[in-house]
């Protein structure tokens, strides 16, 4: 049997998935730098939950294998 998903935030089910977003934009910020091409942009999909508002953004696994510390990347301890 399958989990329902809810919302970390309010834990509410009403929650939507948008996949293939652009990381870097035209006129936005490179939200993951150093993980796009020169003419291909990193992809996230986001998840929103339409109880409260709260909007989660996941990178690719592509995008997560390019999140190197010659990249800039510095993992928390």
């Amino acid at each position: 049997m399958a989990t329902r998903k809810t919302c970390p935030e309010c834990d509410g089910t009403n929650l939507h998935v948008h996949g293939g977003i652009a990381a870097k934009g035209g006129y936005g910020p490179d939200l993951l730098p150093g993980t796009s091409g020169i003419f291909t942009s990193a992809k996230m999909k986001a998840v929103v939950c339409k109880d409260c508002g709260l909007v989660r953004f996941y990178a690719s696994q592509e995008a997560l294998a390019r999140i190197t510390s010659d990249r800039g990347w510095q993992r928390l301890l």
